[in-house]
């Protein structure tokens, strides 16, 4: 059944055409859709409220068909959710959500998130089919678009076959796009599994102040198996994070297995502290995973930086190759590539870095390095054949005598000559 809400319409129509659509939001969420169904709102016109699809009936079958909710007519319908969260699917898998705008009352104001999928149930019940396409999110405190999952037994409950494409996250508070699950390191598994982000955007997310933890970042995702990020760009994130345990970046993973992040552009985050604000980041657990084809650059913190903390799993396996970092590190003390561990759980271990460039110029706020890899905990990693250019005036390699890292084949420069951009090597 396909229903339709236009702002000319009536609560009491039947909504099963264009010439009978319903009015409101309520009358939306009184409804129990169907597997297949769909609801479109009139393109162009603002619709007040908060979309909370709980009473969807759920299906065994997979060839039954989503819930889509989207836009009739030319251009896209806006969902105004004021201080609450524009959307909520609680305990729910195929849904499709496209072509719409969602906006908060701005991130000092609202209360919520933009689009939220959220998880509760206990014994590791995974929901499928979850896709975000052609959606523009702002003006959230929270995030702007999240897959949640806090199951009442910490188990591996989650969402997995998620795609978020062509859609832009900004001007709200703890995150762009973000995905998190139970926090359970001492045990196999992951929350989710099968993410896809594609030609995203999620810029001047800057943070919520005196939160007690990083926020502010771009894209970040977590206690996930197996995910792509890609052709996206994330930007002037994190200016308000004041946490001085750590800070946001605009690009990365945590907690997380089999991640590729490769053909983004990543530039112009900061910190409001004296942590991170950095371009990419492989963050505490990451194994397995591949940072490819990407540029960075003018970033407060780390262009590219590999990082475990204490309780993380261990972390290892993983490569970055073919990347390029520009001016990176412009305040505090990072490098273009970082590596920062506490030795927790092995530390940073087992991971190549290859064919990258990164070049570095003096900063203002800051004592940059082409690469810093002076924290302890770091074995068996390998710098191979990369181009590492200063101005004269940066630091080369910090670092470069630590027992566990090796340097072969690398082309160091101390020339002023800087590439031309944008670079030959990344994807339009």
């Amino acid at each position: 059944m396909d229903y339709y809400v236009n702002l000319h319409g009536s609560d009491s129509n039947t909504g099963a055409s264009e010439t009978q659509p319903w009015r409101s939001i309520e009358r939306v969420n009184a409804t129990e859709l169907l597997p297949g169904d769909s609801v479109r709102f009139q393109a162009n016109q603002t619709f007040v409220g908060n979309l909370y699809l709980t009473k969807i009936r759920q299906s065994n079958r997979p060839t039954v068909g989503a819930v889509t909710i989207g836009s009739y007519g030319e251009g896209c319908a806006t969902i105004d959710a004021g201080v609450g969260t524009g959307f909520v699917a609680k305990n729910r898998g195929g849904i499709h959500l496209q072509n719409l705008n969602v906006i908060g009352a701005g991130a000092s104001k609202n209360m919520g998130s933009g689009i939220l999928f959220i998880n509760t149930l206990p014994k590791d019940v995974k929901f499928t089919d979850i896709r975000i396409h052609r959606v523009d999110v702002s003006g959230f405190r929270d995030f702007g678009i999240c897959l949640m999952a806090e199951p009442t037994d910490g188990s591996w409950s989650g969402f997995h076959n998620v795609r978020i494409t062509n859609s832009t996250s900004h001007d709200n508070g703890d995150a762009g796009i973000s995905c998190m699950g139970a926090w359970n390191p001492g045990r196999d598994g992951y929350a989710h599994a099968d993410f896809y982000v594609g030609n995203c955007s999620a810029y001047r997310n800057r943070g919520i102040p005196s939160k007690g933890s990083h926020s502010g970042n771009g894209i970040v995702l977590a206690q996930v198996d197996s995910a792509t990020i890609e052709y996206c760009c994330a930007y002037e994130n994190g200016s308000l994070n004041d946490y001085e345990g750590g800070g946001p970046v605009g690009i990365w993973a945590w907690d997380a297995n089999r991640v590729v992040i490769q053909f983004n552009e990543s530039h112009h985050n900061r910190t409001g502290s004296s942590k991170d604000g950095g371009g990419f980041d492989l963050d505490g657990g990451v194994t397995n995973s591949t940072v490819q084809y990407n540029y960075s650059h003018d970033n407060d913190g780390a262009g590219y930086l590999l990082a475990q903390f204490e309780g993380a799993r261990p972390f290892y396996g993983n490569v970055l190759r073919y990347n390029l970092s520009v001016n990176d590190g412009r305040r505090n003390g990072y490098g273009g590539i970082h590596l920062w561990s506490t030795g927790a759980n092995g530390g940073i271990t087992d991971t190549t870095l290859f064919a990258n460039k990164i070049h570095t110029a003096a900063a203002a706020d800051g004592n940059p390095a082409v690469v810093d890899c002076m924290s302890d905990g770091i074995r068996n990693i390998r710098f191979y054949n990369n181009y590492f250019q200063t101005d004269g005036n940066a630091a080369l390699v910090r670092g470069k005598t630590n027992q566990g890292v090796v340097f072969a084949g690398n082309t160091f420069d101390t020339s002023c000559e800087f590439p031309k951009l944008p670079p030959d090597n990344i994807a339009e």
